[in-house]
């Protein structure tokens, strides 16, 4: 590893990058060959996804247009004083390549209305591009531009997380803490953007991109837009420095007559002969001249083929009917209406039953308000979950939280009693008292995660301690003179002690988890503990306990102060959870999906790291159980804390090293796509609820019996691991919620699949989108509230 500074000009950083640890240059190749892999990989398969050969491309063309372009001098990269010659740039689809190789700048501005073929031939240029790639050079990389706010995110950052979500491999960071493997490649200017959809951009906000864009300079680029809103950035701010211009021409009845007929098969060849017939004898008359100027356009020519030649019993010749379609929007909004019903048309005998094609039609709006309502083109599954408002989430898991742990410690709990029932007093306690203790340390993952898992952990705790003290009873008949004096001595000695504990484990907990999770600075990490803390020790109830435990109270007195002190702490919870989500600032706005494999050889430093981590979490757990129990037991305390905080560190570090210390990055040639993401999260997610779960439960079991580790083991790993994973979300939110309501299918991912491979959507990465905006503009407006919330 190279160490010192490293100064490197002319990126898309910004012409200056400055960074330490920067990665070997065999690395850095390594992963550039990875990433030009997995780009062709990728759009190989989204091309023949898109029938863009079937059976032949339409014919895209297109010619230059200086208006909008830089002078030629600069396009050319000419010294100054040199006489500078116009570039040939016209051509069309199989050139492409070919052109752009021509220009020096390297920076081109791919122009078109809605629908003429820009990512088409954004992704042609980077499939011709790759297929002459030499190593050491840049990759092409198609990114939906839609997303990026010049306005508060440079776009090499920008870029990086782009980079990062679409290909996996790319997401490690080359040092602990250090920049991606992604933000590596840019830095080392091994990453050619093609920005694909300039106009998609929020709107207001071109000029400032396209005077972003001209902040980076020596930089390929390639940039494709609609004309009008490239247009008013041009004359708003200036021209893209050194680009290049060119704007897609219209398609021909020419193009039509050799593309349409062909897309027809069997006994339906023909079909499009009259059509085509009554355009050439009649180009002046309203229905063959509406026809033909709207199937000049590539989006619209897909959309009649879809319709016509591959569904039976359909005749195009409706299509020149001017009564049904008087106008050209008349016809444009036919054959975006009519393209979800041909597509979810009646399957081939055989087949596996697809969607009825009015619940398709609204699964299909109800995402496209979705992707409208997130200000994006993406749909990303584990975003899924934010067509939910977030008060509704909130409630939705505080309940099923409360149902789990109410289920589990519930039964354990009746267990416990119904096996010692006539038992010796000892042995009773021993089973059914302990959850007022193990409930504290089964929640300790899933309270640093917010506010559901703590009310919920106040509440189970209010009702388990006022359990225990009824079923506890009583050692001593006292004189009801002195019970208020004894449990207010009780109350104070509880309180204190309980407190103090509860800080201290919240304090080791804060500081673990900025190590784990990344909180923004020590400091934040620290408060977040203190404030946590209490509700970790549930300070009031665990340490009444205490007091309860040195002095003896009444069982009916016991009842009532468990019940009361337990609804005390619960509201203490939720106050310290609220306080501690306003102090705490976490690098990812929610889980992302986790895109890792198992490895061990050569992390040993890294499982190290993290076994260690467990190891000081479980032993602080052991250590604080035993220690505040020795305060009410003469004879026991530091010894105790010590000798079981020992085994519990060693097991949970071990634990902790299977949940979270074999994830290593993918390949950065691996094309992970929406499926597989999903596959890989499940699988991550559920591994580390049963390290959790086993971790935590076998520390509860120790203390309070088998049953009440078997439920913090359940519970723990439910709500802990929830944090960390999307799919989590996924299965509650996504998989039971949405369709419960009748929002989505109860099969979501089987349906978006279906819908990718019907082409309603497209495949970008781990996202999927509409194969274009204005199908999902027409989904929106002809069912503005379909599915609002």
């Amino acid at each position: 590893m190279v160490s010192g500074p490293v100064v490197q000009a002319g990126s898309i950083s910004g012409g200056v990058v400055i960074t330490t640890g920067t990665p070997t240059q065999s690395e850095v190749d390594k992963w550039t060959e990875g990433l030009a892999l997995g780009v062709q990989k990728l759009w190989r398969r989204e091309e023949a996804h898109r029938r863009i050969h079937d059976p032949v491309a339409l014919p895209v063309r297109w010619h230059p247009n200086p208006e909008l372009a830089d002078q030629w001098a600069n396009i050319r990269r000419l010294p100054a004083g040199a006489a500078a010659e116009p570039l040939a740039l016209s051509g069309s689809i199989d050139q492409l390549g070919e052109i752009y190789r021509s220009i020096p700048s390297g920076r081109l501005v791919l122009l078109g209305a809605a629908g003429s073929g820009k990512t088409v031939l954004a992704a042609r240029l980077a499939l011709d591009l790759l297929e002459a790639h030499e190593p050491g050079h840049r990759v092409p990389v198609i990114v939906s531009v839609g997303s990026w706010n010049p306005t508060t995110t440079p776009l090499h950052v920008w870029l990086a997380e782009q980079l990062a979500r679409d290909h996996p491999g790319l997401a490690a960071p080359v040092q602990k803490r250090g920049p991606s493997r992604a933000a590596a490649l840019i830095d080392a200017d091994r990453v050619l953007p093609i920005l694909d959809g300039f106009d998609e951009i929020d709107a207001g906000l071109h000029r400032a991109a396209l005077r972003q864009l001209n902040t980076i300079t020596d930089t390929p680029i390639v940039v494709t837009s609609r004309v009008e809103e490239y247009t008013s950035a041009v004359h708003g701010a200036d021209v893209f420095t050194g680009a290049a211009v060119v704007e897609l021409d219209d398609l021909t009845l020419h193009d039509l007559a050799a593309y349409l007929p062909r897309t027809a098969a069997g006994n339906r060849t023909g079909i499009w002969d009259p059509v085509l017939q009554r355009m050439r004898a009649e180009p002046h008359a309203p229905g063959p001249a509406m026809l033909r100027q709207v199937l000049t356009n590539p989006l619209m020519v897909f959309l009649a083929r879809t319709i016509y030649s591959d569904r039976p019993g359909q005749n195009p010749a409706e299509l020149l009917d001017t009564h049904q379609f008087p106008a050209e929007p008349a016809l444009q909004d036919h054959l975006l209406a009519e393209f979800v019903p041909a597509v979810y048309q009646a399957d081939q005998p055989g087949s596996r039953p697809g969607w009825p094609i009015d619940r398709a039609h609204r699964y299909l709006t109800y995402l496209a308000h979705h992707i409208r309502k997130a200000g994006t083109h993406d749909l990303g599954w584990w975003q899924l979950r934010d067509t939910i408002p977030r008060s509704h989430r909130t409630i939705i898991f505080a309940l099923l939280d409360g149902f789990i742990t109410w289920l589990m410690f519930g039964l354990t709990n009746g267990l416990a009693f119904w096996l010692t029932n006539g038992a010796p007093q000892g042995r009773r306690l021993g089973s059914v008292d302990g959850p007022a203790d193990g409930i504290v340390y089964g929640f300790v993952v899933g309270l640093v995660y917010g506010l559901p898992a703590m009310l919920v952990s106040g509440l189970v705790v209010a009702l388990t301690v006022g359990l225990t003290k009824a079923l506890r009873g009583q050692r001593r008949r006292d004189n009801p003179r002195f019970l208020s004096t004894k449990f207010a001595i009780a109350l104070g000695t509880g309180l204190g002690t309980g407190l103090a504990s509860a800080l201290a484990y919240g304090l080791m907990v804060g500081l673990a988890a900025q190590l784990a999770y990344g909180f923004k600075g020590v400091g934040s990490a620290v408060s977040n503990g203190l404030l946590q803390g209490p509700a970790f020790g549930t300070g009031a109830t665990y340490g009444l306990r205490v007091g309860l435990r040195q002095f003896g109270v009444e069982t009916q007195a016991a009842l009532v102060a468990g019940i009361v002190t337990g609804l005390t702490a619960g509201l203490l919870v939720m106050v310290l959870a609220g306080l501690s989500a306003r102090r705490i600032r976490v690098r990812s706005a929610g889980p992302p999906p986790s895109r890792t494999r198992l490895q061990i050889r050569g992390r040993g430093r890294f499982i190290a790291g993290k076994f260690g981590l467990g190891f000081v979490f479980g032993f602080g757990g052991g250590f604080v159980v035993e220690f505040v129990d020795g305060i009410a037991l003469p004879g026991a305390g530091l010894a105790d804390g010590l000798l079981d905080g020992l085994p519990f560190g060693l097991w949970v570090g071990f634990m902790s090293v299977l949940a979270f210390g074999l994830e290593a990055p993918v390949d950065a040639a691996d094309v992970v796509g929406v499926g597989e993401s999903l596959s890989r999260d499940r699988r991550n997610a559920i591994r580390k609820m049963l390290a959790v779960g086993l971790a935590l439960g076998v520390l509860a079991a120790d203390i309070n019996g088998l049953p009440f580790g078997l439920a913090t083991a359940v519970v723990a790993g439910f709500v802990g691991v929830r944090a960390t994973s999307a799919w989590l979300y996924w299965l509650v939110l996504v998989r039971g919620w949405l369709p419960l309501t009748g929002r989505l299918p109860w099969r979501v991912q089987a349906f978006l699949t279906d819908a990718y491979q019907r082409g309603v959507l497209r495949q970008t990465g781990v996202v999927y989108q509409f194969r274009h905006a204005r199908l999902q503009d027409h989904l929106i407006t002809k069912a503005p509230n379909a599915v609002e919330d």
